[in-house]
């Protein structure tokens, strides 16, 4: 099995998604957020130590941007204190994660970005 198709069988895993249909669009992600990834850190391939790092980076972005076909949560609707209920704003589409896609200009990137600043290259 080659690299790309067992990082994809590993997200698959990872999503519980055992069907084939949404292959295209997983790989689409994958290749996204991996792209994101390699320009903050001015390199030109993923060091290995960041491989696993890359598939959760990858499933938070695909729930949190409801790529399978469900809907995103987005920011809380309402609250209501007694007897505790919170309600959130839905969103469907990529543009509904679109804004915690993001490294650059102080974007956290769903919490990674310390974890992905040990790895960055100056660039000249």
């Amino acid at each position: 099995m080659d690299h790309v198709n067992e990082r994809l069988a590993r997200l698959k895993h990872l999503l519980g998604i055992v069907e084939e249909e949404q292959d295209g669009l997983l790989s689409t992600a994958l290749q996204a957020v991996e792209d994101q990834v390699l320009n903050y850190l001015g390199r030109e391939e993923l060091p290995p130590e960041l491989e696993r790092a890359l598939l959760l980076m990858t499933a938070s972005y695909w729930k949190g941007a409801a790529l399978g076909g469900g809907a995103a949560a987005g920011p809380v609707a309402s609250v209501k204190r007694g007897d505790v209920s919170t309600s959130f704003a839905v969103s469907g589409g990529a543009a509904a994660g679109a804004g915690t896609f993001e490294l650059a200009d102080g974007g956290a990137f769903f919490g990674w970005r310390e974890t992905l600043n040990g790895y960055r290259k100056l660039r000249k």
